[in-house]
């Protein structure tokens, strides 16, 4: 059997040599055991969520497109809402209690033509409405009182305003009414007021269209073209042009010789005029309306003179 021989250094140079190579060797090993607890006490990466899957995501996004289906027309919602902007306006002297017809608070509504009504196949929910709503207290007045920036009411208590409503685009112009251009079914709550804009109810959709003068090009067809608008929830649309009252962010003019709205980008009236009827006269909650009926024609008088075109 082989053995082993243990050969040590003869000389100082090979002793001090083995010492400085016992000494690296512990050194090795004393770094390599004290890194190893560390490793095995250092903290799991904490987990990420995962990111959404694109292709759900995508769906979800088409979800979100999808339209539901609608509440249906409710012509009592409809009335309660027309009838609560009215009554803003007044508040706001925008409009005076004489210049306003409201429906008598029993009965079937207004007296309107109902036969007229009947000849131009209008809708019995239309006529319904037509019955039920408030209106200026003439179409001639109805002219300068813009009931929206860009409309004026029709006034259905007149014939011609009837005969009228079923064309808003060509009436009041020298054109040949037509008795085609709206469907049974809707009416025109408002007309163009300087060529704007027409606010046209659908009572089978629940849905108001805001028909533009010049807002498409001409197709030859201005039912076609009534049709290309968008179609708003009717409820949510009166909403909102409530709420843009209440928060003056359109305020309408009283001023005799000046009716119409200040809105945000009209200058230096929109910020003093809504600053006056908040700070000065409590607007909305704690709002003082005989002070401001009072005072508005003289406030506008003085207000208006910041606006250049007066």
């Amino acid at each position: 059997m082989p053995s082993c021989k243990l050969h040590l250094p003869d000389s100082l140079l090979g002793w001090l040599h083995l010492l400085i190579l016992t000494y690296a060797i512990f050194i090795i090993l004393s770094h390599w055991r004290q890194r190893r607890p560390q490793n095995r006490l250092r903290a799991a990466p904490i987990p990420h969520p995962p990111g959404p899957d694109p292709s759900k995501q995508d769906q979800a996004d088409l979800a979100i497109d999808i339209p539901g289906p609608r509440l249906p027309y409710n012509e009592t919602t409809l009335v309660a809402l027309i009838t609560e902007i009215y009554r803003t306006y007044q508040k706001l002297n925008y409009i005076t209690p004489d210049e306003l017809i409201w429906p008598p608070a029993e009965g079937a509504g207004h007296a309107i033509n109902e036969p007229l009504c009947a000849a131009l196949h209008l809708d019995p929910a239309v006529i319904s409405l037509m019955k039920r709503l408030p209106y200026p207290l003439t179409s001639r007045l109805a002219e300068t009182v813009p009931i929206t920036p860009l409309s004026r009411a029709f006034v259905y208590l007149e014939d011609e305003e009837i005969r009228g409503g079923r064309d808003p685009k060509r009436y009041g112009h020298v054109d040949e009414l037509r008795g085609d251009v709206l469907r049974p079914h809707e009416i025109a709550l408002s007309c163009f007021a300087d060529e704007g804009e027409c606010l046209v109810l659908d009572v089978e959709e629940n849905t108001i269209r805001v028909w533009e003068w010049d807002g498409l090009p001409p197709s030859g067809d201005d039912a076609t073209d009534l049709r290309a608008y968008h179609a708003h929830h009717a409820p949510t649309f009166l909403s909102e042009h409530l709420e843009k009252l209440r928060a003056l962010q359109m305020i309408p003019c009283g001023h005799s010789g000046a009716r119409g709205y200040w809105v945000l980008d009209s200058g230096e009236v929109y910020p003093r005029i809504k600053r006056t009827l908040q700070e000065q006269y409590g607007w909305p909650y704690d709002f003082r309306a005989a002070e401001w009926k009072a005072a508005s024609e003289e406030t506008w008088e003085r207000l208006l003179r910041f606006d250049p075109a007066f």
